[in-house]
């Protein structure tokens, strides 16, 4: 789940009521993703309401995990994902073998990896990948 959901609270951010990562005192604490599109400290108003009513539930993804997808589902499919969309990936491997071979599983690619691609290469020489 988002972090701002699983450690956050109810606050308001841009003048908008919304689950956010903040102190005691109400001021909003830094996020941190290896996806520069998932470091904002709060989910929207939307999110919040959808999962205060139990309409929908959240799934989190570490950096590392993400990662591992996006390794994996490259070298599988022959398309670099944006590391945002490498987090819905991540959690694609984790539910599949809890599913039955007829189950079908849609999640939609929202970015390009190109974008990320100084990122990626970074994170991966960093753990001795380069060459993967």
């Amino acid at each position: 789940m988002p972090l701002a959901i699983g450690k956050g609270s109810p606050g308001v951010l841009h003048g908008t009521k919304m689950y956010l990562i903040q102190d005691d005192g109400g001021q909003v604490q830094l996020a941190h993703s290896i996806s520069a599109g998932l470091d904002y400290p709060g989910i929207g108003p939307e999110h919040s309401y959808y999962h205060d009513i139990g309409r929908v539930t959240f799934e989190n993804a570490s950096d590392t995990q993400a990662m591992n997808a996006l390794i994996n589902f490259t070298k599988h499919e022959g398309i670099i994902p944006a590391i945002e969309s490498a987090h819905a990936l991540s959690y694609v491997e984790r539910l599949a073998p809890t599913m039955s071979k007829e189950d079908i599983i849609v999640v939609t690619i929202s970015g390009r990896g190109d974008k990320d691609m100084e990122t990626i290469r970074q994170y991966m020489a960093e753990r001795g990948l380069a060459n993967d």
